[in-house]
């Protein structure tokens, strides 16, 4: 938790100014009771009309200062709360966009979204609300004891009473609601994380009618939210009657103790009053204290959530790797690997061994979860394997670093991935865009046969791209991704079943243009065979294992799985 109270560097002086305006505002309240017991015992008895007059000319200054105060001392206080979490949340973006992947999984994409916008939210209210009542409330509620002393130490008793009774029911609240409000966050994960994949996949869900189970799915966990909602609500609720009950309980014991006391001479009228309006002011002070309490616990669970995140090990870009010997004929060896998820139960990945000399096309083929994506994550090193060894090689020479292992890496996932901007700011996406010409853009939309409909736009490379791409069809997405990764002219060229959405002639005019016009090793991951008859060898892999490696021709016989997939897609006869 230390480690966010660096973000307050910077605000020292709003955070300091706050609570002072604050305490100032304090002292200008405690200041009314007196001023009021004075005009009861003095002013009104004595008919002095210029006195009544002076003392609420005195009353109204104190009002008009206190109001000053109170919204200066709101200013500075809000003013660090949000100067506070607007550094806390640039940092938490940053330290989430360092994660490694398994870490990213680990936590899952809607807790770190969560964290990251309803978490750090509650920690600028509860700043906000601390600075403001951290020391008005405990002054008003101590000071308004110390003066009702000073009238009558008898009467002040039932005060301290009162405060210690209070004191304990807001520590006792405190401690029943503080696992309810982390359920309640760990509830909001999952309601987002449901939300995020109902919408990502709506299209799937209608396809296959799902719509009424995912609905029934997301009904169930909403009631389970709102119960637990309703169960927390109602206990910190409780915080209130039961304050109004013991003030209220107190306050009719000094009424009557007052008028004993003023019956027998020992307190004026004046100063009955005056008790009376000290007691009130610290069942107000106490209500709220009772509220920036319960704010403070929420506070701390999610303060507690996102030092979770701050305490993850950074992926470091820069540790060596250790150099391989060099080999100028080959370019990828992986040897014997196996990996397998954090939270999976078996590995997804076992004994992979082939080597790919430079120049060549490597071929992945399988079924639905064979591990295709999963092999392509560790080739681009985003995950490391557990057992066994992956090289890679440019001109004979080993990367030095993970950076530079990436960046010898130009990857077209799965998904087209696209941003909002314009055609020029997606296809130069982490490249310096000094030194690309429109010539260059041009020429990577020609090889990935995209340059016809990018011509058709008035705007041409400065044509509109909205959110993920929502103004393109799913093949011009991936021909836009394709001309994206050619850009890099990267050693190693990975297309991660990335031609999916394009018909086999446009896919075909694609692969030879790769061929010729680009020096790069081809890792082709596809469904269709016909894309793969060129690959110099193809990978076949069957739920995580390797059951097959070797050129079109030779994997039809004796690869079974290979052979199903083919004439899956084409007729026995047309073989023959």
């Amino acid at each position: 938790m230390k480690k966010l109270f660096v973000y307050f560097r910077g605000y020292l002086k709003e955070t300091f100014l706050g609570p002072i305006f604050k305490l100032l505002e304090a002292s200008f309240e405690l200041l009314v009771p007196l001023i009021i017991a004075k005009i009861v015992d003095s002013t009104i008895p004595h008919k002095d009309k210029n006195h009544l007059y002076g003392m609420i000319f005195l009353l109204f200054c104190t009002a008009v200062l206190g109001v000053i105060a109170a919204v200066t001392a709101q200013y500075f206080s809000a003013k660090a709360a949000v100067g506070y979490t607007k550094q806390l949340t640039k940092d938490l973006y940053r330290k989430i966009m360092r994660l490694p992947k398994e870490n990213r999984d680990r936590l899952t994409t809607a807790s770190l979204l969560t964290r990251l916008t309803s978490d750090t939210f509650q920690i600028q209210t509860g700043i906000n609300q601390f600075l403001r009542l951290f020391l008005r409330a405990p002054i008003i509620v101590f000071g308004s004891v110390i003066m009702a002393f000073l009238i009558s130490p008898q009467i002040t008793l039932w005060f301290l009473l009162m405060v210690a009774l209070l004191t304990l029911l807001i520590y006792g609240m405190s401690r029943l609601v503080n696992p309810l409000y982390l359920c309640i966050r760990k509830l909001t994960d999952k309601m987002v994380s449901l939300t995020r994949e109902q919408l990502e996949g709506m299209q799937v869900i209608r396809a296959f009618g799902q719509t009424d189970r995912l609905k029934k799915q997301f009904a169930d966990h909403n009631q389970l939210y709102t119960k637990t909602q309703l169960k927390t609500g109602a206990l910190a609720s409780l915080v209130s009657p039961l304050t109004y009950f013991i003030v209220n309980g107190t306050l009719v014991i000094v009424v009557w103790q007052g008028n004993l006391a003023i019956a027998d001479d020992a307190i004026s009228q004046g100063t009955l009053i005056a008790l009376v309006n000290y007691l009130l002011n610290i069942l107000t002070e106490l209500l709220k204290l009772a509220m920036m309490v319960t704010n403070l616990n929420q506070s701390f669970i999610s303060a507690g959530r996102i030092t979770e995140v701050f305490y993850q090990n950074e992926e470091d870009l820069e540790t060596s790797i250790e150099k391989l010997k060099p080999d100028v004929h080959q370019t990828l060896a992986i040897s014997d690997i196996s990996f397998t998820y954090p939270t999976a139960a078996q590995a997804c990945l076992s004994d992979i061994s082939l080597k790919m000399s430079q120049g060549q096309t490597l071929g992945i083929i399988g079924g639905t979860g064979s591990g295709k994506s999963t092999l392509v994550q560790l080739l681009m090193g985003l995950y490391q394997v557990q057992k066994g060894h992956i090289s890679v090689f440019n001109q004979g020479q080993s990367p030095s670093n993970l950076a530079e292992w990436r960046s010898w890496m130009g990857l077209v996932p799965q998904k087209a991935e696209l941003f909002l901007g314009s055609i020029r700011s997606n296809l130069t996406l982490g490249l310096e865009t000094d030194e690309i010409s429109d010539g260059k853009l041009w020429w990577a939309l020609d090889i990935a046969q995209a340059s016809d409909f990018v011509k058709e736009k008035e705007a041409g490379l400065d044509a509109e791209v909205k959110e993920f791409g929502r103004n393109f069809s799913g093949g011009q997405r991936q021909r836009l991704t394709i001309a994206r990764a050619i850009l890099r002219q990267a050693p190693f060229l990975i297309l991660d079943d990335s031609t999916s959405s394009l018909d086999y002639l446009t896919e075909n005019r694609l692969l030879k243009a790769i061929s010729s016009e680009l020096q790069t090793n081809l890792i082709l991951i596809s469904q269709r065979t016909n894309s793969l008859k060129e690959a110099d060898q193809i990978l076949v892999l069957e739920k995580g294992k390797q059951v097959g490696l070797g050129c079109h021709e030779e994997l039809l016989e004796p690869c079974s799985t290979y052979r199903e997939i083919h004439y899956s897609q084409h007729d026995k006869e047309d073989q023959a």
